[in-house]
């Protein structure tokens, strides 16, 4: 049963998919021969019979007992690795399925020409046995076994083929009963070649593998190379490679090398390594490569070349020309550590040149792609590219290839190039499409112009020469892009101008390819056709409409082929102001009867000097129009139409066309509080609702999403409720719509309303987490409220000390000073009280009091300038804790000490010698020789 389990697994992996680059066959049979008992001496080799296995019957009701031998031909794995394998069958007949039977697999020696029933090829290895019989479900049956280990084994032992022997076990051989036929099996195989290593070397520079006797140098940056080879077809081998001292193999250490190179800083200069690298595929590791070896070189080259040009000297003056080559001659001054010589310009272009011999010369042959100065940094390098110190070499560089501008023709067509000269001495020019020939043409005045036909679109480069007589002196190269889009242009409609709607021009189409016939093009977002005429151009008038136009036109071939798009886009003023309002644009509607909609105007008509509008039928008011825009505000009284009709005033008298814009007001009630700012946190306040409906008898409302209630309505058509919110610091919402007797409602008005917070907020650079001052040194407190204008005062009060109050101040914040009489831990609380005598919730400020002592200066107040230089001032010292016997202190950088009496008081005087700034630094010490807080104190000296 297990048999017969892992060979159904077995068929699914035969025929499934190979992974990667592993093949998967089925191998050939190259022959399979029966041998039968009763004509022992003979075989039957590729009959046209199920394979016989065990005795059998004849129809003599003779027995037969016969073994089946399969050889498999194995010379396309050879050189690979076995990774999936089975040897798979059917039973096609079977005697008797309830008879247990033992079938063995065996591999055996060869089936040669001598094999016979009394000269069977011998058994080698069992593969398998497996029972059958008892009434299996599976009878006639199915038969595999995984044959990676054995086929693996014959491949290690370098065999061509393998031959399988099917049998039955020698106990049962002879029992009729056990007989049965098998179909031909299959043996299947997915393999792989692991790759291997052919060639090794160092890179950058090029370097050999090395031998132990000629190793190769290496630098501490050092790039390994491997050649793989890998006959599998779509693989990607990766390479590992090894590296360890030569004298401490133990020290061998295996790594990736990227093209970054590896780090070999660790190893000494002068050490020998060896080194070898492994390729990998997804399924095997190859084998080792050979050994090489390499020896460290982490010296430079001690000196900078020396560089010299004859075309272009080293300075300021100006040698060679632009598209000049010069030749610089690189010299190493004989280190034979030196090989050659790296080099970049101030462009970034770079590369290397080969010294004629080592420590000799080299010439860097270079040729400058810009007039003015260049900066050639060169360095020295040796056989691993260590880089020795840089020489830069910076020269001038004259100003002679001429100046060029091509007018694009197109394809086909002559495009027209015009010459100057940047030298006067220049007597011809030179032209040429990269890689064609060159036209020349004289100079005259300095100047030449002449034509190139472009062949087709796309990027081409034009080389343009100077010369003198016929000496180059200067050359460029020019990226010309090639477009056969073609030419568009209007007098009246382009990108410098804005026309005003309403005038009427054209547009000029003129071909850049020579096959034109017709143009397509698109303006004012409609696709038309137009004729070309003889000379291959077209004109299309058009009458100016209003706003930014892009205009797209493509050329079109007889054969139906359309050129590159060309884009022309302008702007035509719309004579009509514009006209916008916010206000209108709200979602959740905010206007009404009697609310006020502000407007926004502007028109693009040049000598713009105001605007006039009327607004429902009512007077023209007429505004300034300062920047060609304006704001005003209308406020419509009645449901329905409302117009407003706007025109722009312009210098010489005349006014712009009307605008007219006409909306029906929000026909919702409309909604007004008090107070009129918004609420406040536990504050009552009303709305009031006030229908513009006639007959509304009723208003539906919910605030703040609470079930919807009614309230009636006056005669006026108004009513009011009213409304505490509970929290501050948010918004509240209302909703309400008027009910007529009828019972039809209105819209609904949807309005969120402020609700500022009642507390006040403190801020103090005084807090709960860090002690800051002492006893006695004040401290300033800033009071806020979002509650205003209704707050007109603060009551506060200091731990248990008498509450104080301070009026509101002209600004946001009000501030006060407070003297804390405790250290440790304070509590600061306060109110905001209203002019109707109301009191915000108490906010309490707690806050930690250190043991600074307070320190005090009427000549020299804190951080002030005062005093001047030998005018002496008094700085009294006071509070801070309780018990201070004397105060320590430091001004000037020069300490000192002074006595407290019994109050904890002391004083100082000091006398300026300079006008500075300087810090006095004061802490109290007390009889326990514990010592406070410092304080740190400013004192500016005044200079005059």
């Amino acid at each position: 049963m297990l048999a017969s389990v892992v060979g159904v697994a077995a068929v699914v992996l035969a025929t499934s998919q190979p992974a990667l680059a592993a093949t998967s066959v089925n191998l050939p049979l190259s022959s399979w021969a029966y041998l039968d008992s009763q004509s022992p001496k003979t075989k039957f080799v590729n009959p046209a019979v199920a394979p016989p296995v065990g005795t059998l019957l004849d129809d003599a009701n003779k027995a037969h007992t016969y073994r089946s031998y399969f050889t498999y031909d194995l010379t396309q794995l050879t050189g690979t690795v076995v990774h999936n394998s089975y040897l798979y069958t059917y039973e096609d007949t079977v005697t008797d399925c309830s008879t247990a039977t033992t079938i063995e697999l065996w591999r055996t020696a060869p089936v040669k020409t001598s094999t016979t029933w009394n000269n069977p090829p011998a058994e080698l290895d069992k593969l398998i046995s497996v029972n059958r019989g008892q009434g299996a479900w599976y009878c006639p049956g199915y038969l595999g076994i995984d044959m990676v280990s054995t086929l693996n084994a014959a491949l290690a032992r370098h065999e061509k083929s393998i031959t399988i022997e099917y049998r039955i076990t020698a106990a049962q051989e002879a029992d009729p009963r056990a007989g049965r036929t098998f179909q031909q099996p299959t043996l299947s195989s997915t393999s792989n070649h692991p790759p291997t290593v052919t060639e090794l070397r160092l890179e950058s520079p090029t370097r050999p593998c090395g031998t132990v006797d000629k190793p190769s140098p290496a630098a501490a940056s050092t790039l390994f190379k491997a050649t793989v080879n890998d006959p599998d077809e779509g693989d990607s081998p990766s390479i590992l490679y090894a590296i360890w001292p030569v004298d401490q193999p133990d020290q061998r250490r295996e790594f990736s090398s990227y093209n970054y190179g590896t780090d070999l800083s660790q190893y000494a200069d002068g050490a020998l390594l060896a080194w070898q690298a492994q390729a990998r595929d997804y399924y095997d590791a190859g084998p080792w490569s050979k050994v090489c070896y390499l020896v460290m070189d982490k010296t430079a080259p001690a000196n900078p070349p020396a560089v010299a040009s004859k075309l272009y000297p080293e300075g300021t003056t100006p040698g060679g020309g632009t598209g000049l080559k010069g030749k610089f001659r690189l010299d190493a001054g004989g280190d034979l550590d030196v090989v050659g010589f790296v080099w970049r310009d101030s462009s970034g272009y770079s590369g290397q040149v080969k010294a004629r011999q080592p420590g000799g010369t080299a010439v860097l042959e270079y040729t400058p792609k810009r007039d003015r100065f260049e900066e050639l940094t060169i360095s020295s390098v040796d056989a691993v590219g260590n880089r020795g110190p840089e020489k830069r070499y910076r020269f001038n560089i004259a100003d002679t290839a001429p100046s060029a501008q091509i007018e694009m023709g197109g394809v086909g067509l002559p495009s027209t190039l015009t010459l100057t000269a940047r030298k006067p001495e220049t007597t011809a020019f030179g032209y040429q499409i990269k890689g064609g020939a060159e036209t020349r043409v004289p100079a005259v005045d300095g100047g030449a112009t002449g034509q190139l036909t472009f062949t087709a679109t796309g990027e081409v480069e034009v080389v343009v020469s100077s010369y003198v007589k016929n000496k180059l002196i200067g050359q460029d190269t020019l990226r010309v892009y090639v477009t056969d889009a073609p030419g568009v242009e209007s007098a009246e409609f382009n990108f410098d101008t804005d026309q005003i709607a309403g005038k009427t021009g054209s547009f000029t189409l003129t071909p850049r390819n020579s096959d034109v016939v017709a143009y397509e093009y698109v303006l004012g977002g409609v696709a038309q056709t137009v004729q070309a005429a003889a000379d291959k151009t077209a004109v299309v008038p058009w009458t100016a409409t209003a706003g930014w136009h892009n205009m797209i036109v493509w050329s079109v071939r007889a054969d139906g082929e359309k050129s590159m798009e060309t884009s022309h886009q302008f702007n035509v003023i719309d004579p009509v102001p514009h006209l916008y309002s916010q206000t209108l644009q709200h979602l959740d509607r905010i206007d009404g009867v009697g609310l006020p909609v502000e407007f926004y105007v502007d028109s693009r008509l040049p000598d713009v000097t105001g605007f006039a509008y009327r607004f429902d039928g009512g007077p023209e008011v007429t505004i300034d129009g300062r920047g060609s825009s304006a704001e005003f505000t209308v406020t419509p009284t009645h449901i329905g139409d409302n117009t407003l009709i706007v025109q722009a005033l312009l210098a010489d008298g005349t006014r712009s066309p009307e605008k007219t814009f006409t909306w029906q007001p929000f026909e919702a009630p409309v909604v007004t509080t008090d107070p009129a700012n918004g609420g406040a946190e536990g504050q009552p306040m009303t709305l009031t609702f006030r229908s513009v409906l006639p007959d509304t008898k009723e208003f539906r409302y919910s605030l703040d999403y609470s079930e919807y209630q009614t309230v009636a309505a006056r005669p006026d058509g108004t009513a009011t409720v009213s409304f505490t919110p509970q929290s501050g610091g948010g918004w509240f919402s209302a909703r309400v719509a008027g009910v007529a007797q009828d019972g039809t409602t209105s819209p609904e008005r949807a309005m969120t309303v402020p609700v500022r917070d009642t507390r006040v907020s403190v801020w103090s650079e005084f807090s709960d987490w860090r002690p800051s001052g002492g006893i006695g040194v004040p401290g300033d407190f800033s009071f806020s409220t979002s509650w205003t204008p209704e707050v007109v005062e603060y009551r506060y009060r200091l731990n248990d000390g008498p509450e104080l109050t301070v009026p509101m101040g002209d600004s946001w914040n009000t501030l006060v000073t407070v003297v804390p009489d405790r250290n440790g831990l304070n509590m600061l609380t306060v109110q905001g009280r209203t002019e109707g005598g109301r009191l915000s919730p108490i906010t309490e400020y707690p806050f930690q009091v250190g043991t600074a002592p307070y320190v005090f200066s009427a000549e020299y107040p804190q951080s002030t300038p005062g005093g001047g230089v030998g005018l002496e001032g008094r700085f009294e010292f006071s509070g801070g804790t309780a018990g201070i016997t004397s105060f320590e202190y430091t001004i000037g950088g020069v300490p000192g000490t002074v006595e407290a009496n019994a109050e904890g008081r002391a004083s100082i005087t000091w006398t300026p010698t300079e006008a500075t700034g300087t810090y006095l630094v004061v802490k109290g010490r007390k009889a326990d020789g514990s010592t406070t807080d410092e304080v740190w104190y400013f004192v500016v000296v005044k200079s005059d």
